[in-house]
């Protein structure tokens, strides 16, 4: 008889690839493809959101969690409603809130 050694992870676990974790990295794509689709820069974004241009990179490459407050405001300055970002990564939760790429 043949053991495996199997690792559930808990709920509320999440994929972390290269120090950053999944969902974070997925909102930064939508934000970086939504920011660029309006002509908005960088600087043009951080003015609108009060952060700074490297505050816009580091959310864009999901280097910055996204809380809820910047989800609450970001989609105002993006100009699109909350499921522009909600829908996409509510595929990426399984039963158990555990977060798969």
């Amino acid at each position: 008889m043949r053991i495996r050694n199997v690792v559930r992870p808990t709920a509320g676990a999440c994929v972390i690839i290269n120090g950053r974790n999944a969902v974070d990295i997925r909102l930064g794509e939508l934000m970086k493809q939504r920011r660029k689709h309006l002509g908005l820069t960088k600087s043009g974004l951080a003015a609108q959101l009060a952060l700074t241009k490297d505050d816009i990179r580091k959310y864009e490459r999901g280097e910055i969690p996204f809380r809820a407050d910047m989800l609450a405001v970001l989609p105002i300055a993006l100009r699109v409603r909350v499921p522009f970002f909600i829908d996409p990564i509510s595929g990426m939760v399984r039963k158990g809130g555990v977060v798969r790429p």
